[in-house]
């Protein structure tokens, strides 16, 4: 009976050997299957009125109170206007008077809020994050405060609601 078994093992083998050089051959490619798109939203897309990101326009626009102080104010938005980054310093006695200006929730040790790089700043600073987020009218604030050198390093993610 070990010739028999010898044999269709051997056959077992050559098959796969067969078909293993096909798949190779043809790349293993099947016919294309076709899918239908989901039905697209009947609701646009949000944006946010992005004509004005100066400091005036950013304020008006979320609801943060920047103080006069604010140095190296940068903002960018994303395609298609769904989202602002916007970032400055501030001097540390300038802090309180901004986050109690702007309405912004307690902020927490450690709090990463803002999940993403952007061209503006680090994703990982050298030095520890606070941050909150909320909703001002139809915006989505995210407020992160990190030292740098003798000035406070603002960054803020605004998206529409």
């Amino acid at each position: 009976m070990r010739g028999p078994i010898r044999w269709v093992l051997l056959l077992v083998l050559v098959a796969g050997l067969a078909v293993g050089g096909c798949l190779v051959i043809t790349g293993g490619e099947s016919a294309p299957t076709t899918s239908v798109a989901p039905a697209p939203s009947s609701r646009p897309p949000s944006t946010l009125p992005l004509g004005d990101t100066s400091i005036t326009g950013v304020e008006a626009l979320s609801g943060l109170d920047i103080p006069d102080g604010a140095a190296d104010f940068l903002t960018a938005r994303t395609d298609a206007e769904r989202q602002l980054d916007v970032t400055f310093t501030l001097a540390p006695a300038d802090e309180a008077a901004f986050l109690a200006g702007s309405g912004l929730p307690p902020l927490g040790a450690d709090a990463r809020v803002i999940m993403h790089s952007s061209p503006l700043w680090k994703l990982n600073p050298d030095a520890p994050i606070r941050g909150a987020a909320d909703i001002r009218g139809d915006v989505n604030r995210a407020v992160e405060l990190t030292p740098e050198g003798d000035r406070v390093r603002v960054r803020v993610t605004l998206q529409p609601r």
